[in-house]
């Protein structure tokens, strides 16, 4: 049979988390070698992602390395379609 909501729940999670164990590993390279370029270049990312992910898990902890949200496609102050 088909798996349950609640299953698929649990594979997004258990995904959102292989995500952000990935990101935190790649902290942990740049903090070993005490060399981000290096680090980064290992892991085949630029700086830009590495120094927001850095900032995000200083500021939210392990949650802040998961996939954000994603935007929702009407924001309250969108220009209406009438005035475009």
């Amino acid at each position: 049979m088909g798996r349950s909501s609640t299953a698929r729940k649990g594979a997004a999670r258990d995904a959102a988390s292989k995500v952000a164990q990935q990101r935190l590993s790649v902290l942990e390279l740049a903090r070993e070698l005490g060399n981000v370029a290096e680090a980064c270049r290992q892991r085949g990312m630029d700086r830009t992602s590495f120094y927001e992910w850095k900032r995000r898990f200083q500021t939210h902890g392990f949650d802040g390395l998961k996939d954000l949200p994603p935007i929702h496609k009407s924001h309250p102050q969108t220009t209406p379609p009438e005035t475009v």
